[in-house]
């Protein structure tokens, strides 16, 4: 995003493909999503063929069936995100119809998304990039536009539920993605840039609080990309 290359890209190559073991698997689908991504952005890729990944996303498929999530846990259907991505961008066999119809089925009566009929804006951003990959997502409830709108704060920013009163930085960025994927932008833009702003500390980076914290690379990556979605939408346009 800023479009600067890493240092050392011969040297993070090879760590990254250190991650994968003699059969081609990894330990967890989140391992496998970002050593692959990680290796395309350097133009690279995976020593050997990543066919195990096909048993990750079997296992996550069925753990839908009876989904069940955690409070650190950020939703339940990131791990099959991941998978999806990973499966559809390698071209490994997947039945799209009956997983967007597994998706579909868990969403709720106001066009959210979230296990035991806790809403949550990470779990509808999930589910709905699903559907985008899987090219299911003119499928989506039409309640769900006006369900992530009324996340969305006219001071700017989103938090993750319409009863929630404050909101954490990745809150905001799975607002503006899940806006995004949709094609549609943030009703308040310049607000949500300053919100944005507000989370960033005096050596450049971004903490997860707007009040306290210490800057950690994932609150910057949320803190850019939101930003990179919305100064993007005059160009989409």
């Amino acid at each position: 995003m800023l479009g600067v290359k890493p240092k050392n890209t011969e040297r993070t190559t090879g760590f990254l493909q250190g991650f994968q073991h003699e059969d081609g698997g990894f330990d967890s689908v989140k391992v496998a999503f970002y050593v692959i991504k990680s290796l395309s952005q350097l133009g690279s890729r995976p020593i050997k063929p990543a066919y195990p990944l096909m048993h990750f996303f079997g296992i996550i498929l069925r753990g839908l069936e009876r989904p069940s999530t955690y409070v650190e846990v950020v939703s339940e259907y990131e791990n099959l995100h991941l998978a999806v991505d990973l499966v559809h961008s390698l071209n490994f066999p997947v039945d799209e119809k009956k997983t967007a119809k597994q998706i579909l089925s868990l969403s709720n009566s106001d066009g959210s998304f979230g296990i035991s009929r806790h809403s949550r804006i990470a779990s509808t951003y999930h589910a709905l990039k699903i559907l985008k990959i899987l090219n299911r997502n003119d499928k989506k409830p039409k309640e769900t536009l006006r369900w992530i709108r009324r996340c969305e704060l006219p001071s700017g920013g989103f938090v993750s539920s319409p009863d929630a009163s404050t909101g954490y930085l990745e809150e905001t960025y799975y607002g503006v993605k899940a806006l995004e994927v949709i094609d549609e932008t943030p009703s308040y833009p310049k607000e949500t840039l300053k919100y944005i702003a507000r989370f960033q500390n005096p050596n450049g980076g971004f903490r997860r609080s707007q009040f306290l914290g210490i800057s950690d690379l994932e609150s910057t990556y949320y803190a850019l990309s939101s930003v990179n979605v919305i100064l993007s939408v005059p160009k989409r346009q």
